[in-house]
C-alpha cells in the first residue's frame, strides 16, 4: 500500500473497525493482509528485534487467500463478521503444512516435525472467512520446560516488550508476559488487529494485561483442544486477545459458535446493573509484583477507579475479604502438582498430530532428543529443561489426581471464590492483573478476563485488572468489559516509534 496514513490507519484499527470498512468497500482483505504483513517486516525480525511472530504466513499465499475472501464479499458469501481479517494463533495449536507454517511450541524438537492437519480451532477460523498471518512466539512449553523467563524459546527466540526504553537496564524493561507472548505483543505491534493464546494460569490473560489490551481465558471445555498443546487436561482454556472488548467477543463467538456475546451482551448497560467485589491491592501476588502494586502511583490509579465505577452507578464492595490461593490445596498437593501429573499424558497426545518419522513419542523422548540437541535445544544460558524432568518423575496416581482436580475446583468454585460471590450477590471479582486471581478461576474452571488500566511510573509497564464472573455468565464478563472500555477511554497511551510512517 502506497498510502502511509491509510496502512497505519488499518495496522491501529479493531478488527471490527476494519470489517466494517471491509463492508462499506473502503477496504479490501488484500490491502489489510499487505499492511500488516509490511508491518511485521519492519519490526518482527528487524527494526525493534520484537520476536513475536515465530514463523509468518508466505506472502503469496496470504495475499491469495484475501483475494478470494474479498472475491467472497463482493458475491454476498460473507461466513462471518471477522470475514477477512488476519489473526496471530500461538505456535502451540496445530496448523497444516499447507498454511506455509510449522508448529513448534517454541521447541526445536517439534520443529523438526510435520504436522498431519490443522487444530481444530484453526478450521474454525478458517471456516469463518479469516487469514492466519503468524504464529505466534511463546515461552517455550507453555513454561513447563525450566523456569526461565517469560516469552523466550530455543526456536523462536526471546519475545520483547513494545515499551522497552533505551534508558533502563535488563531487569528493569518491561516484559511482555507470557506464555502466550507473541500473541499479545503482535497485537499490540501492528502485526494483527486480533490473536488467539492459551492458558492454565494467566498465560493468555497475563500478556494481554503486559501490553495494554483485552483478554479473556474461555472457560475450559467450551472450545475443542484438539491440536493445542496443553499443560493439564483440567486446567487448559483457549484465550482471545484483542484491542477492545468487542473484537474479543466476536472471536469467541467464532470460536464457541455463541452469538449472544457478540449481540445482546455488549449493548449498552448502565453500570449500576453490576455488583462488584474488588480485593485490596496486594492481594493474592507473589513476591515480584508487590513493589510495583505498592506503588503510589499504582494504588492510586486502582482505588480510582473503583471509586468511578461506583459514581458512575456500580455497587462495589471495596476491599473484598477473598482467602489467599494458598488455600487452594489438598494433602500437600496443588494445581502445579496436578499439572506435572497430567503432563506427559497431554505431551503424548499432541505428539499424535505429527509424522511419526521422527520417533518423537513420549515426554521420555523429547528431554533425549534435547540432549542430543542440546546446541539449538539447550543452548547457554537456556540450558535447563528441569520441569519437563519434573513432570517425567511425577509419581502422582489417577486416582490421587482425580481426587484433588475435584477439591481445588470445590474450594474455588463453591468454597472460596464462588462463595464469595453467593454470599454477597456480586456479579463481578476484580483484581490486580498480576494477581493469583488466576489460579482460582483454573481451578474453578471459570473464564476470566482482563483490562487495561496504566502504565507504571517507574518503566512504563502497563498493567490492569483480572476479572471474573460467576460460572457460566460470560455475557457478564463481556458485558463488564465493554461498560469498562467505554469508560475508561485511551488508559495506554501507544509505544513510541511503532506506528511511524516509514514509507
Amino acid at each position: 500500500m502506497n498510502n502511509a496514513s491509510g496502512e497505519m490507519s488499518i495496522i491501529t484499527s479493531s478488527a471490527l473497525d476494519i470489517a466494517h470498512q471491509l463492508d462499506s468497500g473502503a477496504l479490501s482483505s488484500l490491502q489489510v493482509v499487505e499492511a500488516y504483513l509490511d508491518q511485521i517486516e519492519r519490526y518482527n525480525r528487524t527494526g525493534l528485534g520484537l520476536n513475536a511472530i515465530i514463523s509468518v504466513a508466505p506472502r503469496e499465499s496470504v495475499l491469495a487467500q484475501a483475494r478470494v475472501l474479498d472475491e467472497e464479499r463482493r458475491l454476498g458469501r460473507i461466513k462471518s463478521e471477522l470475514h477477512g481479517i488476519p489473526i496471530v494463533v500461538k505456535d502451540a495449536i496445530v496448523t497444516d503444512p499447507s498454511l506455509g507454517m510449522p508448529t513448534t511450541v517454541g521447541s526445536h524438537v517439534f520443529a523438526s516435525m510435520k504436522a498431519k492437519r490443522n487444530a481444530g480451532v484453526v478450521d474454525k477460523l478458517l471456516d469463518a472467512g479469516m487469514i492466519i498471518i503468524g504464529k505466534g512466539n511463546m515461552t517455550e512449553f507453555c513454561g513447563l520446560k525450566s523456569d526461565e523467563g517469560m516469552g523466550w524459546s530455543s526456536y523462536g527466540g526471546q519475545t520483547q516488550s513494545p515499551y522497552r526504553r533505551a534508558d533502563l537496564p535488563d531487569d528493569d524493561q518491561p516484559t511482555p508476559g507470557g506464555s502466550s507472548s507473541g500473541s499479545a505483543v503482535s497485537v499490540l505491534a501492528g502485526f494483527c488487529p486480533i490473536a488467539i493464546g492459551t492458558e492454565t494460569t494467566g498465560s493468555a490473560v497475563l500478556p494481554a494485561s503486559c501490553n495494554g489490551l483485552y483478554g479473556v481465558k474461555l472457560r475450559p471445555g467450551s472450545v475443542p483442544d484438539d491440536g493445542i498443546f496443553t499443560l493439564s487436561e483440567s486446567f487448559d482454556g483457549v484465550g482471545v486477545i484483542a484491542r477492545t472488548p468487542r473484537d474479543c467477543a466476536a472471536l469467541a463467538g467464532v470460536l464457541t459458535r455463541n452469538e449472544d456475546w457478540t449481540n445482546s451482551s455488549l449493548e449498552a448497560f448502565p453500570w449500576s446493573e453490576l455488583r462488584i467485589g474488588a480485593v485490596a491491592n496486594d492481594w493474592g501476588l507473589y513476591p515480584s509484583p508487590k513493589e510495583k502494586w505498592s506503588s503510589p502511583d499504582i494504588v492510586k490509579a486502582y482505588t480510582s477507579a473503583l471509586e468511578t465505577m461506583r459514581t458512575n452507578g456500580a455497587d462495589v464492595i471495596f476491599p473484598l475479604p477473598l482467602v489467599e490461593h494458598d488455600i487452594l490445596q489438598h494433602n500437600g498437593e496443588t494445581l502445579t502438582t496436578v499439572a506435572y501429573h497430567e503432563f506427559p499424558g497431554q505431551v503424548q497426545k499432541f505428539i499424535k498430530n505429527f509424522e511419526t518419522e521422527a520417533n518423537i513419542k513420549s515426554l521420555r523422548d523429547i528431554i533425549e532428543w534435547n540432549k542430543d540437541h542440546a546446541d539449538i535445544a539447550l543452548p547457554e544460558p537456556h540450558s535447563s529443561q528441569s520441569e519437563l524432568i519434573k513432570a517425567l518423575n511425577n509419581t502422582m496416581t489417577e486416582e490421587t489426581g482425580s481426587e484433588v482436580v475435584a477439591k481445588l475446583h470445590q474450594l474455588a468454585d463453591l468454597g472460596r471464590q464462588g462463595g464469595a460471590m453467593d454470599l454477597l450477590n456480586l456479579d463481578i471479582i476484580l483484581a490486580p492483573s498480576d494477581s493469583t486471581l488466576v489460579t482460582f478461576a483454573a481451578c474453578a474452571r471459570w473464564p476470566i478476563a482482563t483490562v487495561p488500566l496504566g502504565r507504571w511510573e517507574k518503566n512504563g509497564q502497563p498493567y490492569g485488572l483480572f476479572a471474573v464472573a460467576r460460572d457460566g455468565r460470560e455475557d457478564v464478563l463481556f458485558r463488564f468489559m465493554s461498560m469498562f472500555h467505554g469508560t475508561f477511554k485511551n488508559v495506554i497511551d501507544t509505544p513510541q516509534g511503532l506506528f511511524a510512517n516509514e514509507n
